[in-house]
């Protein structure tokens, strides 16, 4: 009776909790927009900022691995660097543009036309910073550079440049297809990374890598040849991902730089855009004329509906559990065989190396573990990132759980161990069957939240190109430029997953070791 009630308890905690985050959330977002309303005022088409010299003093926001600080410096008196904010994607930005964080966010003029046209109440100043040119770019020295630009060169010389910019910059999405990926490839495959959050430009959609630079790729390497295999990762790692040698072109809008051209060979221009800042329109009432349920179901739609998006999620998920389960169960054999390490010689060097590798691991942040098995110590290896998080995360939690198994072994009374041997056991069953059991029911429940704080933990895999389900929101945001709704939806199904997780282990392994919920039988004996 107790467990159904404990379950009960569960089931509804996890439903409160998740209604609570959405409505919080979206009476949150409600609030924020109608701050400033006035009802006297109506919403008129002038700018905040209405040129580009009254960005001084104000909040610049723009995505982290653009050149568009030194640009923006350098061309409007007065900026400082701490008047710039960096974000992971577009979506991030504009959301931060439309909750007032930032005054302006500057990007590609395509990325910003995209902006403008899925969010109302922003606008472009019409004079842009300057002209831009972006290319793609390839690891210094690559035999693919020369033979690239040739084939830029004639499909700029015969108009196909300019009908695939019209293409993918154009209101009309059913037009933005992409042709079937059924070509010969005697010459083998190269990878391409991109960042799959960047359109027009470059972006994810039902499953498939599309885009202006991408189609426009494809038609390339079609020529040459080639096949393509597509990586995604955030744009700030792909310039990484190319000066590691680990990958064979990088498609985003990158701004043609001499810069650039000293650390990585970049192609010829495939596209001659410029740049441009959005703003926020003076006097816009966002969502006067739509209700809360409406806008609701739109932002449902939107997430989960449109593209079939429920997939993307379902597929995201599946990789944040299965580098989850996977680097716990790993990381518990090898804490458990630092625990034994530790048993022959309390002091020794392999005591003095298991103390170093757990302040090591516990001393550096996450992400930079991760990073720096992927870029650098497998930086020459072609390894899946999938396979080098899991690598990460064996270590870090095989490090911390290993430091708490020690402990709880090491405050087990000794008198545990004198009485193991007097009874005629050796040091073996005396561990396993006296010691170990004892400690086991201190350390497991701590284990239990260790394990849950790597399942969150593993929402940085997206830096090194795995598409778990934290990344999957940002190429959904990256979509529909909604930051809200998508981050609320992660976030409930991380919730829900990890309350569903902890309560397994407690029911499973947990309750077993406690002595107080095991069999009430004496074997031999009736009761």
């Amino acid at each position: 009776m107790n467990l159904v009630r404990k379950r009960s308890a569960i089931a509804v905690l996890c439903a409160a909790m998740a209604l609570f985050v959405v409505v919080l959330g979206f009476a949150s977002h409600a609030l924020a927009e109608n701050a400033d309303k006035n009802s006297s005022s109506a919403a008129t088409s002038k700018l905040e900022i209405s040129k580009p010299e009254e960005l001084a003093g104000k909040k610049i926001g723009m995505v982290s691995a653009a050149v568009f600080d030194k640009l923006v410096m350098e061309r409007v008196e007065g900026i400082k660097n701490d008047d710039i904010l960096y974000f992971n994607n577009n979506a991030e930005a504009v959301g931060a543009l439309q909750s007032k964080k930032i005054d302006a966010f500057i990007s590609d003029a395509p990325i910003n036309e995209l902006v403008i046209n899925q969010n109302e109440g922003l606008g472009i100043i019409p004079e842009p910073l300057q002209d831009d040119k972006y290319a793609y770019v390839l690891p210094k020295g690559s035999p693919y550079t020369q033979e690239l630009n040739e084939r830029l060169k004639a499909y700029k010389a015969d108009g196909t440049l300019e009908k695939l910019r019209k293409k993918w910059t154009g209101a009309d999405e059913s037009m933005k297809t992409m042709p079937e990926q059924k070509w010969n490839t005697p010459n083998g495959t190269l990878i391409v990374v991109t960042s799959s959050d960047n359109a027009p430009i470059n972006y994810e959609s039902n499953g498939r890598t599309r885009g202006l630079c991408i189609e426009l790729l494809e038609m390339v390497l079609r020529d040459m040849g080639y096949g393509v295999e597509y990586r995604s990762t955030t744009v700030g790692s792909i310039l990484a991902e190319i000066q590691s040698g680990k990958v064979d072109i990088g498609a985003n809008s990158f701004s043609l730089t001499e810069e650039r051209k000293q650390m990585m060979d970049m192609t010829e221009p495939f596209y001659e855009g410029g740049v441009t800042v959005a703003v926020r329109i003076e006097g816009y009432e966002a969502g006067k004329n739509e209700g809360f349920f409406e806008g609701l179901a739109k932002s449902f739609e939107r997430t989960f509906i449109t593209e079939n998006r429920w997939q993307l999620i379902l597929e995201g998920l599946g990789v944040t559990m299965a580098v989850s389960v996977s680097s716990g169960a790993l990381g518990l054999m090898l804490s458990f065989v630092l625990v034994l390490l530790r048993r022959k010689k309390e002091g020794g060097l392999a005591d003095k190396l298991i103390h170093l590798l757990e302040n090591l691991m516990g001393g550096l942040p996450v992400v930079v573990v991760l990073m720096v098995l992927y870029y650098v110590i497998f930086g020459a290896i072609d390894i899946p990132g999938m396979i080098v998080a899991i690598l990460a995360f064996t270590l870090i939690f095989g490090a911390s759980s290993g430091s708490i198994m020690w402990n709880a072994i090491r405050a087990v009374d000794t008198g545990q161990t004198e009485a193991g041997r007097a009874l005629g056991f050796g040091d073996k069953d005396t561990f396993f069957l006296i010691v170990l059991p004892q400690a086991a029911k201190q350390f497991a429940p701590i284990l239990v939240g260790q394990f849950i704080g790597l399942v969150k933990d593993t929402s940085i895999v997206g830096y090194i190109a795995v598409q778990d389900l934290t990344r999957v929101g940002d190429i959904i945001r990256s979509r529909t430029m909604e930051a809200f709704f998508p981050l609320i939806a992660i976030a409930v199904i991380y919730f829900a997953l990890c309350r569903l997780m902890a309560w397994l282990l407690n029911k499973f392994i947990v309750r077993r070791l406690d002595p107080k919920d095991g069999p009430r039988t004496i074997k031999g004996v009736e009761l």
